[in-house]
């Protein structure tokens, strides 16, 4: 057989520098290899070798081997050489007129075709893409040749018959999953082939890296890594067993509880623990006793805000040892001085084969839906293992779908069990496209909950609501009435502006004893993480008022002994007074206000506005006296679904035509006009219009600090672009993003800056630390 090259890479010889090269079939064999052992966990090993052993046939030709070393004119991506593999294939299986066999060849060459980029099966115009794609010709007939020199033709035929028969397995599971709902059933199918193309992404990636730099890249930790981790959860649980207080042995009840329940075998379930009843030791606890006794290979921890996440993985990494905890988002970068710390953080960021990864409810659904190759390559490392996602409420209402679908998917294709923690669970369930989850004590962890929440009752909602509302003055009056007999007072709004509006009137109030803070995302990361790290010491004898948006309504552990929270949802209702009272400490229940602000602008806030509506309903009609009891939140989710059932499955427009991310990921029907397929979903276009947070932001560098101000001045005078990226690195706590309004009213201002690297600076004299970027003349920050 001829040799044909792969990869090549330079290594020091004795005298002069070498080139080492890796041959096609050596890649080829290498990658199966790998695959087969990704894929064993979900029982689809020989569809992975398959993969593995055909993904770079198109490498087996003359212009291709020439091209790697160099020997013709050929540039990157000029040679396709990702079509002829799934060519071979289809011929293969349409030889033996098995509509099995075409069936599954079909289904791995869509992954050999897209191991590069996502597709969309059917184009714009309604064309078959695939077809299009595998009735190329070029070198095919020599590749052929090559492949079947480097297995017979009878060897591929019985690789595909293997794979076929894993095939048919999966496929009657997904049948059984999606029901007679053609919508799910072909929405299934489509991830399951999105996850075959994360294995097949994954291992092609790291054998290439293993060649490269001459060793393997994958992490590789102690065998008996969950013992080890049972044994400091343990210690640390025996630790919180000693205290003898009320709240304490109710917390190590429930922690007891957690470890009973990860005895059963489970796929869906509900960690419903009141505010301080301990949930982020009790879901540890859980996860690794579960992970030693069932076999699985890792645990995700998935919060919907930063704040969260930060403060329980410093808890986790305290507890199982740092070095095992992946903690993965856009910040993390910036906490390494060295490039090797860097490279490293990325390599495992990008593999995610860590014991222990928490990331942000962003990255979690990127995995999924995201056209970004990355994020598919990521996907196969959340089959087999526990996935903990906190404060479930979060789920914005147009992922609902989605998000529901993709849970059953991976608990039981991918063979991971999911575990959905908060006080207020949504109704998930109660959807078109549900979640795959009784409503039963069963499928809590702690059962019947009930009781937990009456012993942690701290604080009672009481409802202010006006008809005309409150104008922000007024407001601002009622937050010093309650102060003055309560003495530290957290004020919750929906808005930028109306935070800073009502933190303005409060400052023409403030008496000489009061410590006023305002907390907006208008501010940088470093000023509002001092910020809030000076109200905790603040808190504990100061006279205090915080004026804050929600960024502080989740996961920050702090306490007031009032809120007052503007009116928005139930849940957000619930998630406030989770910062009232927080530990009890003042020995009786602590009001909560809801009050309506007349003068908040929230007209293209449509979720705000409907949760509002939603809520007032419930308010006005329920009778009930406890508003943040587990049957209100179970009210207000089933009428806050139904309210937004028409848009469930993410709303976008394909073609000039309204549907959903449902659609493009399932039927397709814009594009698929009339016929009956499950194989049609326009992934690519689905992935670029999956956006889980507004990308529409301008980053702005502002001039916090010296530091701030010294790297500004770095980034003026640099021109080479890796000290700019490594720069970046270091500004990414300095960054406030704005809207396009905001932009063009500094603009206006003469107070930004576009330097020559691309990167926007906000000139000195336009950032507060009190209140964030502002400008001179001019209350109105608003974006």
């Amino acid at each position: 057989m001829n040799i044909f090259t792969a990869h090549k890479r330079e290594v020091n010889g004795r005298i002069e520098i070498e080139i080492e090269i890796e041959t096609v079939a050596e890649h080829s064999r290498r990658t199966a290899g790998k695959a087969e052992q990704y894929a064993e966990k979900i029982g689809t090993s020989a569809i992975a070798r398959l993969q593995g052993m055909i993904h770079d046939a198109g490498k087996l030709c003359r212009d291709f081997n020439e091209y790697i070393l160099e020997k013709n004119d050929f540039r990157r991506g000029m040679i396709d050489h990702c079509y002829a593999g799934a060519r071979f294939l289809m011929q293969l299986a349409e030889k033996s007129g098995e509509d099995k066999m075409i069936e599954t060849a079909r289904f791995i060459s869509h992954t050999v075709i897209s191991h590069h980029g996502l597709h969309d099966w059917v184009d714009k115009e309604g064309n078959d893409y695939f077809r299009e794609r595998i009735s190329k010709n070029e070198r095919y007939e020599e590749i052929k040749n090559n492949l079947v020199d480097m297995f017979s033709e009878q060897e591929w035929m019985n690789l595909l018959c293997d794979a076929k028969n894993e095939y048919i397995v999966v496929k009657k599971k997904i049948a059984q999953i999606g029901g007679e709902d053609k919508v799910q059933f072909a929405f299934y199918m489509g991830q399951f082939e999105r996850l075959m193309q994360s294995v097949l992404i994954d291992a092609d990636r790291t054998k290439t890296a293993d060649f490269q730099t001459g060793k393997t890249t994958e992490a590789v930790f102690e065998e008996k890594i969950w013992e080890l981790f049972c044994e400091r959860v343990e210690r640390t649980c025996k630790i919180f067993g000693m205290r003898n207080d009320p709240i304490s042995k109710l917390r190590c009840d429930i922690l007891e509880r957690c470890k009973r329940y990860a005895d059963q075998e489970t796929e869906i379930c509900r960690l419903i623990v009141p505010t301080g009843g301990g949930k982020t030791i009790s879901s540890l606890r859980y996860a690794v006793h579960y992970c030693r006794k069932h076999g699985k290979e890792r645990i995700f921890y998935i919060a919907p805000f930063r704040t969260i996440l930060d403060q329980n993985c410093e808890e986790w990494k305290k507890i199982v040892g740092e070095q095992y905890v992946l903690e993965h988002h856009s910040d993390m970068i910036a906490s390494f001085e060295t490039e090797e710390e860097i490279t490293e953080y990325e390599l495992r960021s990008d593999k995610w084969d860590m014991p222990i990864i928490a990331t942000t409810l962003v990255q979690f659904l990127n995995t999924f839906f995201s056209d970004r190759l990355d994020s598919v390559r990521r996907m196969h490392r959340l089959c087999n293992a526990v996935i903990i996602i906190d404060e479930i409420q979060s789920i914005p209402a147009e992922c609902v779908s989605l998000f529901n679908m993709e849970m059953n998917f991976i608990s039981t294709i991918g063979k991971s069990t999911v575990v959905l923690c908060s006080a207020t669970q949504p109704a998930l369930g109660t959807v078109k496209y549900p979640l795959r989850i009784e409503d039963s004590k069963r499928c809590s962890m702690t059962g019947d909950y009930s009781g937990d929440f009456l012993a942690f009752k701290r604080t009672k909602i009481i409802s202010v609501l006006r008809k005309s509302g409150y104008t922000y003055a007024e407001a601002a009056e009622f937050c010093i009435e309650k102060y003055r007999t309560e003495e530290t007072v957290l004020f919750v709004v929906n808005t930028k502006e109306a935070a800073f509006e009502i933190y303005e009137e409060l400052c023409k109030k403030k008496d000489s004893d009061m410590i006023l803070v305002h907390l907006s995302t208008n501010m940088c990361p470093e000023n509002r993480r001092i910020l809030i790290k000076d109200l905790k010491e603040q808190l504990k004898g100061d006279k205090v008022i915080c004026v804050t948006t929600c960024l502080i309504e989740a996961g920050v552990d702090i306490s007031f002994r009032c809120v007052i929270r503007s009116l928005a949802g139930m849940d957000n209702a619930a998630q406030a007074a989770g910062r009232c009272n927080r530990n009890g400490e003042e020995g009786k229940c602590c009001p909560v206000y809801l009050l309506n602000l007349c003068e908040e602008r929230i007209g293209n806030m449509k979720a705000i506005k409907t949760a509002q509506d939603v809520s007032r309903q419930i308010i006005e009609s329920s009778g009930y006296e406890d508003l943040a009891s587990v049957k209100v939140m179970e009210m207000y989710f089933r009428k806050y679904y139904m309210e937004c059932k028409n848009n469930l499955g993410y709303n976008v427009e394909d073609i000039g035509i309204k549907t959903d991310l449902v659609n493009l990921l399932s039927l397709n029907k814009c594009r698929n006009r009339g016929k009956n397929s499950y194989r049609v979903q326009a992934f690519k276009t689905a992935g670029e219009l999956f956006k889980m947070i507004d990308t529409s932001a301008i980053s702005v560098i502002v001039p916090y600090n010296e530091e701030a101000k010294d790297l500004i001045t770095q980034l003026r005078s640099e021109t080479s672009n890796y000290e700019i990226i490594k720069i970046l690195r270091q500004t990414q706590k300095y960054t406030v993003g704005i809207s396009e309004r905001m932009k063009k009213k500094l603009e206006g201002e003469k107070a930004l800056e576009l330097l020559r690297c691309g990167v926007w600076i906000l000139q000195e004299g336009y950032y507060d630390r009190n209140v964030g970027i502002c400008w001179k003349g001019s209350t109105d920050i608003s974006n």
